[in-house]
């Protein structure tokens, strides 16, 4: 936790770590790009294109998703652990939960 001053005194201020919110930001871009992706696999289902290039396509967007689904719940699994405190929104055995549903 960060300390921010303010005219009345100092209050306390919970912060996430830089990490998360590089995994964060690492994530939305990933998610942003796949859903161009899928954009386009519906338009290339519209066009008729041959099914391995589609399948290719859902593949790469899977790929993507799935890599922001990993990013995001390492990044939660690392500041629970870091924190150690039991403020934090996930448990640990939660967070394992979140990830083996991505299996």
């Amino acid at each position: 936790m960060a300390k921010a001053s303010s005219a009345r005194g100092s209050t306390t201020v919970a912060r996430k770590k830089p990490s998360y919110d590089v995994a964060v930001s690492a994530s939305r871009t990933r998610l942003r790009r796949a859903s161009g992706q899928l954009t386009a696999v519906i338009r290339m289902l519209d066009e008729g294109k041959s099914c391995d290039q589609v399948i290719t396509q859902l593949a790469a967007v899977n790929k993507a998703v799935n890599a922001a689904a990993f990013t995001i719940i390492a990044a939660n699994l690392e500041e629970c652990l870091n924190s150690r405190s039991r403020d934090s929104k996930y448990s640990a055995e939660q967070l394992q939960k979140l990830f083996l549903t991505l299996n």
